[in-house]
């Protein structure tokens, strides 16, 4: 048997596509109509005042068992043996140049009538190994935000058995790409990646329920980041460019969503693909229902207002005010590929058909949640009473409610809403959240009610309304998590924001 030894040129793998350079659509107030292939996608212009938005397929559901998954390593966990040794490598390299990868357990082989040939397979599943695992570590950690490509070089041997050549890789050196646009070297990698740890410690995120703390991420990213239109920014292709300079494209947007979503454990996963044609990134979000849902907070971010159209869409979703008219499946197509020379994809979940939906919501009413399953409405305790509520188009987009009975003083937790989407006509009970008492106001009453309810000695009776105010964790039963979560509302250290 002849052994000889191989070593091949270093092989230089860049990433295809920075996602931001085909930017998504900005929805400008100085536009009525914004065409992307002769399809409106907006109806916005300076004189609509758009007050409520309304879902598509909209099913409201709040459980207190939640669907639980690992998004933290939600692609390592598709990958081969060889692909997940190396990613765990890389990612424990931290931001650093070069590595040397430890090849214990990884075998790298291949076969053939020539040794050329034999050589190039052998160095060709070395690159589409590294290719997948930088693939997956790129969607897995958004920490992971240094990578522009890669190149290695691999050493290997060449064996004679009979007719054949096996080929087999004994070593790889990877140097990880730097791109000196956003980066002036790994010492300017470590110090963002530092201050990117930092400052996801500062950020607040409001809400107990899943659905509201993912509104709240939203909400916060709407409020704190801007679009880069001109490309041109340093770091607006990741959550340094989007959490510290608060100027991104949709890759920040969408990584650092993830990022907040890891760090309150809500699985959430980032997707690669096409919006509307154009290269784009966004999210995807696993609910206590066991569904996966649609939540793309680039979109929702837009010039005057905070839009909850693209908010845990499903794939049969229409976006009422952009593509109002084609499934959100059409809109939103994941490719997986984030490398041009790639052989696979990524997998993504299934999308739920419909939306996991927030049936109505009022963007500038503070916090106001509709649950459709309980045929309740939760308000909050410093909502006005006689606040006016706007609908524009209701005759275009067949929508009639009638907001006058939530807040018109005479009782907010035993007042009733009727609302029609165009679909169906459902009466709401409306409750003030923690106000289990009745009174108009959330308050150290209903806090003392709470824990005599706790103890039994207080009777709620389920199914009303003041059942539904005092069940501040939504999970069917008021107990002593109510209690503590009804304390911190009371003093603010909680809220719905």
């Amino acid at each position: 048997m002849k052994k000889t030894v191989f070593k091949v040129l270093s092989v230089i793998v860049a990433l295809c596509v920075f996602l931001g350079l085909l930017p998504v659509t900005a929805f400008a107030e100085d536009v009525e109509w914004e065409l992307v292939e002769n399809v409106p996608i907006i109806k916005f212009s300076p004189e609509t005042k758009i007050d409520v938005q309304v879902g598509g397929n909209t099913i409201n559901k709040f459980y207190s068992a939640g669907a639980e998954v690992d998004t933290t390593k939600y692609f390592y966990n598709q990958l081969t043996n060889n692909q997940k040794k190396i990613y765990d490598q890389i990612w424990a390299a931290g931001p650093v140049e070069t590595i040397d990868i430890d090849m214990t357990g990884i075998s790298i082989t291949s076969t053939s009538a020539l040794s050329s040939t034999c050589q190039n397979n052998a160095v060709s599943s070395a690159q589409q190994d590294i290719i997948m695992a930088i693939t997956a570590l790129n969607e897995d950690k958004p920490l992971f935000f240094w990578s522009a490509g890669f190149s290695f070089i691999p050493d290997g041997i060449v064996e004679k058995s009979g007719m054949s050549y096996v080929c087999t890789i004994t070593a790889l050196t990877i140097t990880m790409s730097l791109d000196t646009t956003h980066f002036a070297d790994y010492n300017d990698v470590q110090t963002k990646y530092d201050a990117v740890v930092d400052k996801l410690a500062t950020i607040k995120v409001n809400g107990i329920s899943r659905h509201e703390k993912l509104k709240s991420i939203n909400d916060y990213l709407a409020n704190n980041l801007v679009y880069d239109d001109t490309l041109s920014e340093p770091n607006i292709y990741d959550v340094y460019g989007a959490l510290i300079n608060g100027l991104c494209v949709c890759e920040g947007y969408a990584e650092a969503f993830k990022l907040l979503c890891d760090r309150e454990g809500i699985p959430c996963i980032t997707v690669v693909g096409t919006g509307n044609g154009g290269a784009h990134k966004w999210n995807m979000v696993l609910m206590e229902d066991g569904e996966w849902y649609t939540l793309d907070s680039t979109w929702n971010d837009q010039d005057s207002n905070i839009f909850y159209s693209y908010f845990l869409n499903g794939g049969g979703t229409k976006a009422p005010w952009f593509n109002s008219d084609v499934a959100d499946s059409t809109v939103h197509i994941p490719s997986g590929i984030i490398f041009s020379s790639a052989k696979t994809a990524l997998v993504y979940p299934t999308l739920s058909f419909d939306a996991y939906g927030i049936g109505l919501l009022a963007p500038d009413a503070g916090d106001v949640h509709f649950d459709k399953t309980r045929g309740v409405i939760m308000v909050g305790k410093n909502l006005p009473y006689y606040y006016y509520y706007d609908i524009v188009d209701a005759e275009t987009y067949g929508i009639t409610s009638d907001f006058t009975t939530i807040l018109n003083g005479s009782g907010t937790t035993t007042s009733t809403l009727t609302v029609t989407d165009g679909r169906t006509t459902k009466e709401y009970l409306v409750a003030m959240r923690g106000d289990i008492d009745a009174s108009n106001s959330t308050n150290t009453t209903d806090y003392n009610k709470t824990v005599q309810a706790c103890a039994t000695t207080y009777k709620v009776d389920d199914g009303t309304a003041k059942f539904y105010a005092g069940d501040m964790t939504q999970d069917g039963a008021i107990d002593g998590f109510d209690a503590i979560a009804l304390d911190l509302y009371i003093d603010g250290t909680i809220t719905f924001n």
